[in-house]
């Protein structure tokens, strides 16, 4: 659910086919934690999904979020197996290389599609600058996602009414 709230509150603060300086990729994280707490059959579910529910709300090629975010699925799931997903090190190294090659793909599939492409130095600092802080964020996110599931709630088979 916060996945599906993060890709309809990013469109209303970010241009469509823009990299904003601090564009820090969410979904990313949550889809690399998802593989550490649940499997890689959930993470690759959720990957899919937040991309058909990207491009459902762009307007640009249909499929290309889709592609993208499993062929991010698909670099946390090889990187997992170079580095440990559980340490905070080897969670820094496995998102940044997963969202440096979804720019890349990005790049490649875009200079496939479009007759003009044009590479600026804004757009690559501002790809190094989300590349480079969104993995520096990971362990802290990862340990908030943590705690959030720790937090005790009430009991599965236990009624609301019976808690008070």
């Amino acid at each position: 659910m916060f996945g599906a709230l993060f890709t309809l509150l990013k469109g209303v603060w970010a241009e469509p086919w823009s990299v904003s300086f601090f564009d820090l990729d969410l979904l990313t994280i949550l889809t690399a934690y998802l593989f550490l707490s649940f499997g890689r059959i959930q993470a690759g579910a959720f990957a899919l999904g937040q991309g058909f529910l990207i491009d459902i709300f762009s307007g640009g090629v249909h499929g290309l979020f889709a592609f993208l975010y499993l062929s991010v699925f698909c670099a946390i799931y090889l990187g997992s197996l170079f580095f440990n997903l559980q340490t905070a090190k080897g969670q820094i190294m496995i998102v940044t290389l997963a969202i440096f090659l979804k720019n890349i793909v990005f790049l490649i599939v875009l200079a496939l599609v479009s007759d003009s492409i044009v590479f600026s130095k804004s757009f690559l600092s501002a790809s190094a600058v989300s590349i480079i802080g969104t993995g520096l964020i990971t362990p802290i996110l990862v340990n908030l996602f943590n705690r959030l599931r720790d937090i005790p709630g009430r009991e599965a088979g236990t009624p609301a009414s019976e808690e008070l």
